[in-house]
């Protein structure tokens, strides 16, 4: 059985943990999949930035939406050596099945066409968003020259394909706590922590993802008992575990006074637990997003888009009755009764949707 190569980076955790999802599921069905991260290919000074980055993007949704604007061709930020030693590694492996999940690879993938010469390759680049993101958009129609896969294809307002994220059914709307999941994505992005002071004076509780320590803050009002989890500050989705694995992101839930245990592993992340017991997700409208209301049938309730791929993302959601945007739930004081028929119609979207994986499974 041929190896399947998932071409990731750790960027943005909307690529990688679909990637890891992938993997888990192929190994599952017997197909050998390994996991390449862009990072690994970086140069010192790149992989040096990338801290300051996503601490200044958590920090200023303004500064992430200019960085937003400023993608550019990953060639720049690569080691030459880096990225001859993985072509050359592909090559002796016989490598050609491909799945890349961001379109920063088009560079390597075009070099190794190159290299391969007449040997037919298997390269099949995963759209995770409703419109092109921007490391697909910065290679513009050199994407054509692969095969595109897209979940929700540009300009059809359909769902084509999922990712699943667990085989456990969703948990019926009525039996889950009175909660709300807050978060901004994997690096805590958006307009999220504005919400949280206006929601906690309405008496909404929540379980809010924090990314740093200083995001959790002792709270004001009691009308609301919120609960907080974080992901493992110091953890990046470029290193390998103890046994030469990657992992899904070390999460815990926090509680003041009390030691602070992370934990990873398992077939899918530790966060998706929360989201299945949650009313509704209230975050920016990322890629990954989708896959994790889809698969929970929880309500997305959507901030502001980080860029115009988002924001296709939650044109395509809310057209679809699967989500709605945080200004109409407020207009309608934060209804459950709205939520509860967005679930149902998950419901009836996640049973009618074609995981992915039966199309890699089946070849081209």
């Amino acid at each position: 059985m041929e190896t399947v190569t998932l071409l990731s980076a750790g960027n943005s955790l909307g690529v990688y943990i679909p990637a890891k999802l992938l993997q888990l599921q192929l190994q599952g069905q017997g197909v050998p999949a390994e996991i390449c991260m862009l990072e690994h290919l970086y140069n010192q000074q790149t992989l040096e930035k990338i801290p300051r980055y996503r601490k200044a993007f958590h920090d200023s949704f303004a500064v992430a939406k200019m960085g937003y604007k400023l993608a550019k061709d990953s060639r720049d930020s690569l080691d030459e050596h880096n990225v001859s030693l993985l072509l050359q590694e592909w090559k002796q492996g016989g490598k050609r099945r491909f799945l890349a999940l961001t379109g920063f690879w088009i560079p390597i993938l075009e070099r190794y066409r190159e290299m391969m010469d007449s040997v037919e390759l298997d390269i099949r680049l995963i759209r995770l968003d409703a419109s092109d993101t921007p490391s697909f958009a910065v290679y513009g129609e050199a994407c054509d020259r692969f095969n595109n896969v897209w979940l929700y294809p540009t300009g059809e307002n359909r769902i084509v394909h999922t990712i699943s994220v667990s085989e456990e059914e969703p948990i019926p709307f009525q039996e889950r706590e009175k909660r709300y999941l807050i978060h901004g994505g994997g690096w805590g992005i958006g307009t999220y922590k504005d919400k949280i002071t206006e929601l906690t004076e309405s008496g909404i509780a929540l379980n809010i993802i924090a990314y740093y320590n200083e995001d959790m803050k002792p709270e004001s009002h009691k009308s609301a008992s919120h609960r907080y989890f974080m992901l493992d500050p110091s953890w990046s989705p470029w290193q390998r575990n103890a046994v030469n694995e990657f992992d899904f992101p070390p999460f815990a839930e926090v509680s003041q006074g009390e030691e602070c245990i992370f934990e990873s592993g398992g077939n899918y992340p530790k966060v998706f637990e929360v989201m299945r017991h949650s009313l509704g997700i209230i975050s920016k409208p990322g890629g990954a997003t989708l896959l994790d209301s889809l698969a929970s049938a929880t309500p997305l309730i959507f901030l502001e888009p980080f860029g115009d791929h988002e924001r296709s993302n939650a044109q395509l959601w809310e057209s679809l009755g699967l989500g709605i945007s945080y200004d109409a739930w407020k207009e309608q004081d934060y209804a459950v009764n709205l939520l509860e028929d967005i679930h149902r119609n998950l419901l009836n979207a996640k049973h009618k949707t074609c995981n992915l994986m039966s199309t890699i499974t089946r070849g081209r």
